[in-house]
């Protein structure tokens, strides 16, 4: 594996790149997309060193790379960063207080000073770190532009009486926000559940980017998808704008290696699923998948796998815990896994829909391989997401309508059963409305990573602006 020390000797003319994302999977993916997208279009010319916490390292760290990529470690921000879902808010705070020194230290240890640090932009103390060495910092936004937009313009949430947030805010109009430039009308509550707690998003204000202390700002959104958001700022904000999508997700065909083919899983784990994959009928299974990082209670959990088993709805169920339990209660309608690549099992034939908790990466695969969603936001940006799934690109249903202030409001196991069998009835007027919206979005989001298109066009111009630092 390699590590700090460990870096090439690189040449004068070689410019080194930092890059550190949020310790999460969801933050790492991105983050290694982009800086392969740089290394493939820079060649030799820049040499990335991707930081991340042990614990991660040890899962990404014998992955295959670009060679002018090379990893390196710093200490866990907590003791087993794999509990961190069980206090989202402790362990963020743990990611603000106990990893910017680290990193401060290692990069004492660089014989190559860097050029410019890439830094997940919920990572503050990056733009401190850099401001003292004096070194250009990018951020990463790694959630949609809709929600960037919205907290940029977090002020006239307040003007218009819609924070704090109260339970008599989502009653009559004063529950639709309107007035946001760049963000289409939603309903409080479909807005990022962080503004209903006034101490959490004002502890979210207080590490959001600062353009003072920023050179560019990189999106990984699709701009198809979100034009409208990305107008609305572009030319507002301070930074130089890119938007860098999913390279490695779309192009699947290219075999990319993604940070999921680095787990310790093995080749006859991918076999087995994909296997049994092979052996449904087309467009006749359902794939649930609802995060790496936070999860439904044990009680939701009881009540989606017996609704999924009286649909009779063939399905494929990853889950991180209690996989051989959950497989002897699935009574021969699916499978249970603890892991898959999910771009791979999305661009499986036999796969009609997607249960998903709406992350930004999960959404933008769903759009990407064109499947149908089931919604079924947690927490935070989840919640807009699937708004813009079911509402504003009309490529999926809710399986609940969230109640304010009740974000774990049980769904059932006969109201699962009567969606799921509805969901996945390929032939019913509403299910081909779905499949033929999901199918245009995939076509005309696809057009941004053709030769000429605004994918290729924006990692050119990001790694030309590196460039010319040299």
């Amino acid at each position: 594996m390699d590590s700090a020390v460990d870096e090439p000797q690189a040449a004068a003319a070689v410019l080194h790149v930092v890059a550190v994302p949020y310790p999460g999977r969801g933050h790492i993916n991105p983050m290694l997309n982009l800086c392969k997208a740089v290394a493939e279009k820079s060649s030799d010319g820049i040499h990335i060193t991707f930081v991340v916490t042990e614990e991660w390292l040890d899962l990404i760290g014998s992955m295959t790379k670009p060679q002018n990529i090379s990893f390196a470690a710093i200490p866990n921000v907590v003791p087993s960063e794999r509990v961190r879902g069980r206090d989202v808010f402790g362990f963020a705070m743990a990611v603000l207080t106990n990893m910017g020194d680290p990193f401060e230290q290692l990069l004492e240890l660089l014989q190559l000073r860097p050029a410019l640090i890439i830094a997940d932009a919920f990572l503050p103390w990056a733009a401190d770190v850099s401001g003292r060495r004096n070194i250009p910092v990018a951020y990463l936004w790694t959630m949609s532009a809709s929600v960037y937009t919205l907290f940029h313009h977090f002020d006239l949430l307040a003007q218009n009486g819609h924070f704090p947030l109260h339970l008599s805010s989502v009653n009559g109009p004063s529950g639709m926000v309107d007035y946001i430039p760049g963000l289409a009308p939603s309903r409080v509550e479909d807005l990022p559940s962080i503004i209903r707690d006034q101490e959490m998003a004002s502890a979210f204000l207080e590490i959001w980017p600062q353009e003072s202390k920023g050179k560019h700002l990189i999106f990984t959104s699709i701009y198809h998808l979100e034009s409208q958001a990305f107008d609305a700022f572009k030319h507002k904000v301070a930074f130089s704008i890119y938007n860098i999508g999913p390279a490695t997700s779309f192009f699947k065909a290219k075999a990319a290696t993604t940070i999921n083919s680095a787990t310790d899983h093995t080749s006859d784990t991918d076999a087995c699923y994909l296997k049994w994959l092979d052996l449904q009928s087309p467009d006749s299974v359902l794939y649930v998948s609802l995060g790496s990082f936070l999860s439904v209670s044990a009680v939701q959990m009881d009540e989606i796998i017996a609704g999924l088993n009286k649909s009779g709805v063939r399905f494929m169920l990853v889950t991180r815990n209690e996989t051989n339990g959950l497989q002897e209660s699935c009574v021969g309608n699916g499978l249970v896994v603890e892991w898959c690549d999910q771009v791979s099992v999305l661009s499986h034939p036999c796969v009609g829909g997607f249960w998903s908790h709406c992350g930004w990466n999960s959404t933008k695969e769903a759009v990407l391989t064109g499947v149908p969603v089931l919604a079924f936001p947690i927490v935070m940006d989840q919640l807009l997401n699937a708004k813009m799934i079911v509402e504003d690109w009309r490529m999926g249903w809710r399986v609940k309508r969230e109640e304010f202030g009740n974000v774990d409001c049980l769904v059932k196991r006969d109201d699962i059963a009567d969606l799921v069998r509805r969901f996945m009835d390929m032939e019913s007027p509403e299910r081909k409305e779905l499949s033929r919206n999901a199918r245009e979005l995939r076509e005309a989001s696809e057009r941004e990573f053709a030769d000429g298109g605004s994918f290729l066009s924006n990692a050119e111009e990001f790694t030309k602006s590196i460039l010319q630092d040299r």
